[in-house]
C-alpha cells in the first residue's frame, strides 16, 4: 500500500463524524488495540484512500510520461502507433512518446537508425544502395572539386562531408575504385564500402541482391561490446614479453565500445563510422583509427576504450599509445624497444551476445539478493581475497571485491559456519578473476558439518567471479548455494581428447567443475557459464535450478584403459548392487579380497584408499567404452551428473551429455543425450533435445542429432560462443515439428539467449520500418556478426 497517509486521514475524518457516545463505548478487547467500531472505520478509510488514489491517477494517466504501464497501449492507440510487444514497458513508453517525433522524420536514414537503437537496443547502419551503384556522372551531379586534407580541428574536407568522395579511399561516388587505402579496400562488401558496384537484380538477402535502386541495406550488429576495467594482463614470459588483455591468458578479439548515444540522433545525426559501433576491431581498422580506439587522454574516471596502465604507488598510470604494439584480432599487446614493463593493468572490451557469466556487468540485471550487512571489502588482487576469507569464518558476512584484478586461488579450505551466510561478490561493473596454475587444484568450501543443529540456514553466494584452474568442491551441508553471474571456466579442448589448449603463459585451459561431495539442498544458477556440475564421493543434491546459463562439458580423456575415474563412490555402489549385466560379470570375476572389501562399502560415503586402489586395478581389464556406457556417472564426461535430486533448466544451453534422476526443461537446448532415471517426472517444453533421450512427454519440442551443428562456435571466449547459427533449424530431424530459432514460448529462440528475444525484436523492427520507410524502397536485412 502506498505510504501517502490517505488511509489514516480518511479514517480519522470518519471517526470524528461518529457521535461521541459510540466512540466512547468502542472498547478494545485487548489494551493497545482498536475496538471493533474503530477497526471497521479504519477499513472504510482504506477503501476511501483507494478511491482517492484512483482519482489522482486519472490526471497522471493522461500523459505517457507519468501514466501506469497498463495505460501505455491505450495512449498508443490514440496516436495510432504500432507497439512492439517484446519491448519492456519503459521501451514501449519511449516508443509512444516519440511517435510524433518519428513521423516528422519519416523516410530519413537517420530515423531508421534511431528506430533500430530504440527498438532492438543494438547498433545499426542504414545504407541507400542506389548510392553505391556505378554510373556515369551527368550534368545534374554536383561538382566534386579539389579534395583537400583535414583542417586543424580535425574536420574532413567538404566533398567527404557531402558524401561525394569516400572518407578513406577518396573514391568519387559512382566512379572507379581507388585501391590504395588498405582499410578502405578491406571494407569492400560491408556497411562501410566506399566503392561503386554494378546492379544486382536479385531479391535482397544476407549476401546477395544488395545493389539495386529500390534496396535499402539495414546492417545490424547483434553482439554487444562489454567493458572490462583494470584487469590483470597475462604475459608470455618470453623476452620481449607479449601480453593478453584477457586475464585468463586467452586470445580474444577486441571490440570497439559503442559511442553512439541518444544525442547522436535527431538534428545531430550523421552516418556512423565503424569505430563508433560495437564491432570486432580488425587490424586495418586499428591502423586507420588508433586515436579513436586508444585515445591520448582518458575520461574523467581514467577509463577509456583501450589502455594499458603501469601500477605504481597503488594506482595505475596510463601508458601512451606510442609505447605499445596492439594486435586487436588476437587481443594481445607488447612493448616497443627500451620499455621496461612492471605490474600492469588493462582496459578493453570483449564481445558477447548477452550479459551472462562474469563480465563486468552491472548487477541490476540480477534478482534481488539479501546479503549480510556486515561487509569486509576486498581489493588489490593477489592474496587479498584469501586473507579476507580467513577472517570471515564464524559469522554472516559479505565480501565485496572492488576491482577487476586477478586474485590467487585460496589454498586453504573455506568453512561456512552453521546457520550463517557468506557472500563473495564482485562490485557492480567489476570482474575479478581467481586463477591458479596448480594442476588438479580445488577450492574446497565446507558447509555446516552437522545438519543445521542451530536451526539456521547455511548459505553460500558467489557472484560476478571468474574462476580458472581450480574446481569448486562443496563439502558438508548447505541449505543454499547460489551462483550469480559466475564463470567457472569451461575450458578449451586441444587437438586430441586428452589435451587442452594453452593460455599465453602455458597454463592448460582445463575445465572448472563443480563437485558436490556433501549435501546441498538448493543449488541455484543465474546467468552463469560453468563447466560440468556433478556429485562424487557420496555427495547428494536435492534441487538444482538454473536459468539463462550455459553448462558445458568438453572431452577430458580418451576412452582407453587407465582413463580417470570421476566418482569411485558411484562405481562402488554400482558394482555392489550388480546394476546391469556388465556389473554382474565384473562382480563375479572379482578376487575374494576385492569382493569382501566391496561388500563392506557403505553407500553414500567416500570409498577407502584401499578399495579405490582395488577398483582402479579391476577397471584396467574392462573395455573402457563399454564401462563408460554402463557407469556414466563414474566414468564419462558429463555436463550434468546426479544420481539423486531434481534438475530444473530454464532458458539454458547444455553442451554435453547429462545423467540425472529427475529433469524439467523449459526453452532450453540439450545438445547431447539426456538420460533420466525417472522419465515419468518432470516437464519438458519448448526445447530442443537429442533423439534417444529419456524425457517425460516433451511438449512442443524438437529433436536434433548428437552435437548437431547448431552453434557458431562451442569455444568459450569467442564472441559467438553458443550463439545459434542462422541455419540451425536445418538440423531438426523432423522439420515439420517446430523451430529452434523461434521455438521458445514467447516466439524467441531456444537456449541461453532466449531472453535477448532476437527473433521478436527483428520482427518488431520490420513492423516499425513498414511505417517509416521511404516510399518505394525495400529493406534488406543484413546481420553483420
Amino acid at each position: 500500500m502506498a505510504d501517502d497517509g490517505y488511509a489514516q486521514a480518511y479514517a480519522d475524518r470518519l471517526w470524528q463524524l461518529l457521535p461521541a457516545i459510540y466512540r466512547t463505548l468502542d472498547l478494545p478487547a485487548t489494551p493497545g488495540t482498536n475496538g471493533p467500531l474503530r477497526e471497521l472505520i479504519n477499513r472504510l478509510g482504506a477503501q476511501a484512500a483507494v478511491v482517492r488514489r484512483s482519482i489522482d491517477r486519472l490526471g497522471e494517466n493522461q500523459s505517457i510520461e507519468t501514466c501506469d504501464d497498463w495505460v501505455i497501449p491505450y495512449i498508443g492507440d490514440l496516436v495510432a502507433t504500432r507497439l512492439v510487444s517484446c519491448l519492456t514497458p519503459a521501451a514501449q513508453r519511449l516508443d509512444v512518446a516519440k511517435t510524433i517525433y518519428y513521423r516528422r522524420r519519416a523516410g530519413t536514414v537517420g530515423l531508421l537508425e534511431e528506430l533500430a537503437a530504440n527498438i532492438i537496443g543494438r547498433d545499426a547502419r542504414v545504407v541507400e544502395f542506389f548510392r553505391r551503384l556505378g554510373r556515369t556522372r551527368h550534368q545534374f551531379d554536383p561538382e566534386i572539386g579539389q579534395v583537400g586534407d583535414w583542417d586543424s580541428k580535425g574536420n574532413p574536407p567538404l566533398p567527404i562531408v557531402e558524401g561525394l568522395v569516400g572518407r578513406y579511399t577518396r573514391t568519387a561516388t559512382g566512379g572507379f575504385a581507388d585501391l590504395r587505402s588498405v582499410y578502405g579496400a578491406n571494407n569492400t562488401g560491408t556497411a562501410f564500402d566506399e566503392y561503386a558496384h554494378t546492379a544486382d537484380l536479385r531479391s535482397g538477402g544476407q549476401t546477395t541482391g544488395w545493389y539495386n535502386i529500390s534496396h535499402l541495406g539495414v546492417f545490424l550488429w547483434w553482439l554487444q561490446a562489454m567493458p572490462i576495467n583494470g584487469a590483470t594482463p597475462v604475459g608470455s614470459g618470453a623476452t620481449p614479453a607479449c601480453y593478453t588483455f584477457d586475464p585468463t591468458g586467452r586470445d580474444i578479439p577486441l571490440f570497439a565500445p559503442k559511442q553512439r548515444t541518444a544525442a547522436s540522433f535527431g538534428n545531430d545525426w550523421v552516418s556512423p563510422n565503424e569505430w563508433q559501433l560495437s564491432v570486432a576491431i580488425s587490424a586495418s581498422l586499428w591502423a586507420a583509427e588508433p586515436h579513436h580506439l586508444y585515445p591520448d587522454a582518458p575520461d574523467a574516471n581514467n577509463r577509456g576504450a583501450f589502455w594499458v596502465g603501469l601500477v605504481a604507488g597503488g594506482s595505475s598510470a596510463r601508458l601512451p599509445r606510442s609505447q605499445l604494439k596492439i594486435h586487436p584480432e588476437r587481443g594481445r599487446f607488447s612493448f616497443g624497444a627500451g620499455v621496461a614493463p612492471g605490474q600492469l593493468t588493462s582496459n578493453y572490451y570483449f564481445g558477447l551476445l548477452s550479459m551472462i557469466g562474469a563480465g563486468g556487468y552491472g548487477d541490476g540485471i540480477l534478482s534481488t539478493l539479501d546479503q549480510p550487512a556486515s561487509a569486509l571489502p576486498v581489493s588489490g588482487g593477489g592474496g587479498a581475497l584469501a586473507a579476507a576469507l580467513g577472517a570471515a569464518i564464524n559469522a554472516s558476512v559479505t565480501l565485496p571485491i572492488l576491482d577487476s584484478l586477478t586474485y590467487t586461488m585460496p589454498a586453504s579450505p573455506l568453512t561456512v559456519a552453521d546457520g550463517t551466510t557468506l557472500v563473495v561478490r564482485a562490485a557492480s561493473d567489476e570482474r575479478p578473476v581467481l586463477r591458479t596454475a596448480a594442476a588438479g587444484a580445488s577450492w574446497i568450501v565446507t558447509g555446516a558439518v552437522d545438519s543445521n543443529p542451530s536451526g539456521g540456514s547455511t548459505v553460500l553466494v558467489l557472484q560476478g567471479l571468474h574462476i580458472q584452474g581450480a574446481d569448486l568442491v562443496l563439502q558438508g551441508n548447505f541449505d543454499t548455494v547460489q551462483l550469480r553471474m559466475m564463470t567457472l571456466d569451461p575450458g578449451t579442448a586441444g587437438p586430441t581428447p586428452a589435451s587442452f589448449a594453452s593460455a599465453i603463459d602455458g597454463l592448460a585451459l582445463r575445465p572448472v567443475s563443480i563437485y558436490i561431495e556433501g549435501t546441498v539442498t538448493n543449488l541455484i544458477l543465474e546467468r552463469c557459464i560453468t563447466g560440468p556440475i556433478r556429485t562424487r564421493n557420496g555427495g547428494a543434491l536435492q534441487q538444482l535450478n538454473a536459468c539463462d546459463s550455459i553448462i558445458q562439458s568438453i572431452p577430458t580423456h580418451a576412452q582407453v584403459a587407465g582413463a580417470p575415474v570421476f566418482d569411485y563412490a558411484n562405481l562402488a555402489a554400482e558394482w555392489q548392487h550388480k546394476s546391469g549385466t556388465l556389473a554382474k560379470r565384473v562382480n563375479a570375476s572379482l578376487p575374494a579380497t576385492t569382493r569382501s572389501a566391496l561388500s563392506k562399502y557403505v553407500i553414500g560415503t567416500a570409498p577407502s584408499a584401499a578399495l579405490t586402489s582395488k577398483l582402479k586395478t579391476t577397471l584396467q581389464g574392462i573395455d573402457r567404452t563399454k564401462a563408460e556406457a554402463a557407469w556414466p556417472l563414474a566414468l564419462a564426461d558429463l555436463a550434468l551428473g546426479f544420481a539423486t535430486g531434481a534438475i530444473s533448466l530454464q532458458r539454458c544451453t547444455v553442451l554435453g551429455p547429462t545423467v540425472t534422476h529427475r529433469l524439467a526443461v523449459s526453452e532450453s537446448i540439450l545438445d547431447s543425450v539426456a538420460s533420466v532415471d525417472d522419465p515419468q517426472d518432470g516437464c519438458v517444453r519448448f526445447s530442443a533435445y537429442v533423439g534417444g533421450s529419456d524425457l517425460h512427454a516433451p511438449y512442443r519440442c524438437v529433436t536434433i542429432p548428437v552435437q548437431a551443428p547448431l552453434f557458431e562456435t562451442r569455444l568459450f571466449g569467442r564472441p559467438e560462443y553458443a550463439r545459434l547459427r542462422a541455419d540451425a533449424d536445418n538440423t531438426i530431424l523432423t522439420p515439420s515439428s517446430g523451430t529452434i530459432l523461434g521455438g521458445a514460448q514467447n516466439g524467441a529462440e531456444m537456449g541461453v539467449y532466449c531472453s535477448e528475444q532476437i527473433a521478436l525484436k527483428r520482427r518488431g523492427l520490420a513492423i516499425k520500418y513498414q511505417e517509416f520507410m521511404p516510399i518505394s524502397l525495400v529493406p534488406v536485412w543484413i546481420d553483420v556478426d
